[in-house]
């Protein structure tokens, strides 16, 4: 295979009525999708180089796949966004690649990450084989094709000959998922928090829900396990072209941040140093998926150092506690943000928590937390101090009635961090 494209033009020649895709206005055959990528190809044939980095405005709609799968299949590079101006250097080339995606830029200046045919095949056929989907499986795709989570359920699913249940998330998903019964879907914890909170039914609908783009909470797995839901909590990034380490279906956590085995084809070790726990550290990737370095620098040298932490179990498999400045030291004691906000989402009445590192001039760091709820912060003050760990306590607590998110569903770092300067 030469690039994505070709994984459709497989099963137009093998199954041309198969379904490859439905949306919101009907459903696309694998024979009407290739027709639409070859006819977009011709008429764009001149328009790109060979290896060029082309910035693609993007929706999660039909044009938008096509478009996509299109370029790639002229041999250039599509870097796919839903804003401009785009996250990229001026005129580039990225040889080799079938793909860019920068990187989700939730803290930091944005990076672009190009990906080869043989770090999306070697991804796919990993995930594949932890998951058992195939050509009989509907992957509902809610996530923006922008980042490489959505990218990737539709690289999964074309390989696999599957199909792709194509719809933004929002007040309509339950009735999408109710209408088409997808065997497959993959979310982030504020969307299987929301569809918790407004229809479980829907949720349990599911066969399988993958739950990555964040840490699943540990009140949120148990409510889902209450009405039957199977969550499988996952790690990956784009440079790791998706999944890295995924819990197997019908496996249950070990505690908040558990994310199973690493997949087939991928080393993960611990470089120490992030904590006074020797064998907690920086996660280090390496494989096939692994992506060869990000556009306009140098080519990467050994593992991916992905800048967060977490450990591994004795059967090797991996917790990750969050990001490299998520574990903050704060009175000389280590302390990880994702448990703390894991422990405060347990508390009653409580519906969502983000937590941020804040310097301080006595402690070092100190603790914020944001936390949807319509209790008081004495009252959320006074529960924290009695049920954790000194070290574990926010310092300063802010209610609001939402969490600013990104477009993917995951938390905005820096708006959170502008709500304590304010």
């Amino acid at each position: 295979m030469r690039n994505p494209s070709d994984w459709i033009d497989r099963w137009a020649d093998e199954a041309p009525e198969q379904i490859a895709l439905w949306l919101g206005d009907g459903s696309v055959t694998y024979g009407q999708l290739r027709d639409l990528i070859h006819s977009r190809a011709r008429s764009a044939s001149s328009e790109f180089d060979d290896g060029e980095v082309v910035p693609t405005l993007v929706r999660l709609d039909l044009a938008s796949i096509v478009e996509v799968f299109a370029i790639s299949s002229l041999g250039a590079v599509p870097l796919p966004s839903t804003t401009t101006p785009f996250p990229r250097p001026g005129a580039a080339h990225a040889p080799g690649a079938v793909v860019a995606v920068a990187t989700s830029g939730s803290s930091g200046a944005k990076r672009v990450v190009p990906l080869t045919m043989a770090n999306l095949a070697s991804a796919v056929a990993a995930s594949r084989l932890r998951l058992g989907t195939g050509a009989d499986d509907g992957w509902l795709l809610t996530l923006p094709i922008d980042h490489i989570a959505g990218l990737s359920v539709l690289f999964r699913t074309f390989e696999s000959g599957g199909a792709a249940i194509v719809s933004a998330f929002g007040s309509d998903t339950a009735g999408i998922i109710e209408r088409t019964r997808p065997s497959v879907a993959s979310l982030v914890p504020t969307m299987v928090y929301r569809l918790l909170e407004t229809d479980p039914a829907s949720l349990a609908g599911i066969g399988t829900v993958l739950v990555g783009g964040g840490p699943l909470r540990s009140s949120i797995a148990d409510r889902a396990a209450m009405v039957g839901v199977d969550l499988v909590a996952t790690y990956g990034s784009t440079e790791t072209s998706s999944q890295v380490a995924t819990m197997a279906r019908g496996e249950r956590m070990r505690g908040p941040g558990y994310v199973g085995l690493p997949l087939d084809g991928f080393t993960v070790g611990i470089e120490p140093g992030a904590a006074d726990d020797e064998r907690t550290g920086t996660i280090l990737i390496d494989g096939p998926a692994v992506f060869g370095g990000y556009l306009g620098e140098p080519a990467r040298e050994g593992p991916h150092r992905s800048g967060d932490i977490g450990f591994l179990d004795d059967d090797g498999a991996l917790t990750v506690l969050g990001r490299v400045d998520d574990l903050i030291v704060s009175g000389g004691e280590n302390v990880s943000l994702v448990g703390v906000a894991d422990a405060l989402s347990a508390f009653s009445g409580v519906s969502e928590v983000a937590t941020v590192a804040l310097d301080d001039e006595e402690w070092g760091s100190i603790i914020g937390a944001v936390v949807v709820t319509d209790r008081s912060i004495a009252s959320l003050r006074d529960e924290a101090r009695d049920r954790l760990d000194t070290s574990m306590v926010p310092r300063r607590w802010i209610v609001a009635d939402h969490i600013p998110q990104l477009e993917n569903g995951k938390h905005d770092r820096a708006a959170i961090d502008a709500m304590f300067t304010r």
